[in-house]
């Protein structure tokens, strides 16, 4: 029997329509993103994978599957942890259910996430036919896919992980930053050209006027300081204060905070320069 009779054989055999699939809709890997309480978890594959198996598979077909569970969990950002010496927060058990043709390997993967020896999460790839070699490639991508995105996993995960949790929540609350617009940040521009006009030549309520005008279009912490320069140099000891004070809570990292506080130092003693 040539190579090409014994593979169509082998492929009737098995039951399926087309040399690569199962006769049935393969069920697609979930494309949606894994939530950062998932990816944080420590994760150990055991060593005691339960093959069943029809036919004459690869001896080595155990360890080919595993280390593809093991590639795709790190590929998806969680730490797989090796060995015994590191308590992991889940152990993963791996469960291969295939029979083999002349080439191929027709069959399933399971995956179950215990937790002290009790399961969180179960997974399950489709039944599919594949090149022996690709089988474990290509069927540990869709099971782990599956089982990341299981709503056992995502609430075993958000227990152990509840910080991130609450982060999550809070990001989503904070309202988005409204960027402004050309025009508004061109507007902000010439009031600040303005207001520094005006305090260049000693006209200090008008300056303070335009800069009080370009932190209204665009809350720069820079106008602020500007407005408080401006009330000291108008003797609003109590007011400059007030700004230098919010200027800093809004730049934090101020290059002349320094000077800044110094000079709230200067004012609130009743010293004036």
């Amino acid at each position: 029997m040539n190579r090409s009779v014994a593979l169509a054989l082998a492929v009737a055999t098995l039951g399926c329509g087309g040399l690569f699939s199962s006769g049935s809709t393969p069920t697609a890997a979930p494309t949606s993103e894994i939530s950062a309480a998932v990816r944080a978890l420590h994760v150990r594959v055991l060593e005691d994978t339960a093959l069943s198996a029809e036919g004459e598979t690869d001896a080595r077909l155990n360890d080919r599957m595993k280390a593809a569970v093991q590639a795709e969990l790190g590929r998806a950002g969680l730490t797989v942890i090796q060995g015994q010496d590191v308590t992991p927060d889940m152990d993963v058990r791996l469960a291969i259910h295939v029979t083999a043709g002349v080439y191929l390997l027709h069959g399933h993967v399971e995956l179950t996430a215990e937790s002290g020896g009790i399961a969180v999460a179960v997974a399950a790839s489709p039944h599919e036919i594949h090149r022996d070699r690709e089988f474990p490639l290509i069927v540990s991508e869709k099971v782990v896919q599956a089982l990341l995105h299981s709503p056992g996993l995502a609430e075993f995960a958000e227990k152990k992980n509840p910080q991130l949790v609450a982060a999550r929540h809070e990001e989503q609350a904070a309202p988005a930053e409204t960027k402004p617009s050309p025009e508004t940040v061109a507007t902000s521009k010439e009031h600040f050209n303005q207001g520094t006009r005006h305090y260049q030549l000693g006209h200090y309520q008008d300056a303070l006027g335009e800069f009080e005008s370009a932190y209204m279009a665009v809350p720069d912490p820079v106008f602020l300081f500007n407005i408080a320069q401006c009330h000291r140099k108008m003797g609003h000891d109590k007011e400059a204060v007030g700004f230098y004070k919010s200027y800093l809570r809004n730049a934090p990292n101020a290059p002349n905070r320094v000077d800044v506080q110094k000079r709230i130092q200067e004012l609130e003693g009743g010293k004036h320069n």
